[in-house]
Order: C-alpha cells, then structure tokens, then sequence
C-alpha cells in the first residue's frame, strides 16, 4: 500500500456512515491518571503510536475495522466494471463522424474502401 490509498477507492474509506474510518462517536477515550482534560498525554501517546504503527503497516488498519482487504478492492473492481459496462452501453454525442469532421474544417472527405493490408498493392516510391 506504500502508506496510501487508491484515489478510487476514497468512497469506500471515508463514506460517511458505512466507511472504514470510525466516526468520532465511535472513538472513547479512557485514562486513570489524575489529569481532567479530555485526552491526556497517556491517550494522546496512545493515539499517535496508534499513527505511528498505521503509518508503517496501512493494512493492519483493515485488520483492526475486520474489514478482508481483498474481498474489498475485488467489490470495488466489480461495481466500477458494471459502471463502466453500464456507460459502454449509451452512445456519446461527443462522437464525430466523417461528416462532421467534414463540416467542421470545410472539407469534402472521399469515402475510401477499407481494404485489409494484406490486399493494399506497395508501390515503390523514389
């Protein structure tokens, strides 16, 4: 994962709801020491060996939301292959013919026979 994830794969880490980073409510924070702040130093360090340790193996962070990582991206591929698939299907009106291009820079195009290569004769040029 070299500490990043797939640009396409940001909805399924961060949809709010049912992604994979935890939502603030689902974090508590709990300390025996004497100090009133919310977070003292000892979750603070907690917290940032937390980091610390993602930031060197990304993938335990699929292990710590019990998430298969592989099952994931496979379910990613999938549904951006139906997507695409999907879209496949519909004709862009962003297509030019040979008409069009015609049109466009004020030529007349002489339509051609598609012969195979194998068909076209070589002449031989000087």
């Amino acid at each position: 994962l070299e500490g990043k994830f797939p640009e396409a794969l940001s909805d399924l880490f961060t949809a709010k709801g049912k992604g994979l980073f935890p939502a603030p409510k689902e974090i508590s924070m709990d300390c025996s020491c004497q100090d009133w702040a919310v977070m003292c130093k000892h979750v603070a360090s907690v917290f940032y060996g937390i980091g610390a340790r993602l930031d060197q193996e990304p993938e335990l962070f699929f292990t710590l939301r019990n998430v298969n990582m592989e099952e994931l991206i496979q379910e990613a591929i999938q549904n951006k292959v139906e997507d695409m698939m999907g879209k496949a299907e519909v004709k862009s009106k962003r297509v030019l013919t040979g008409s069009d291009i015609g049109d466009m820079f004020g030529l007349e195009l002489e339509s051609t026979d598609n012969k195979p290569a194998s068909e076209v004769k070589k002449t031989k040029t000087d």
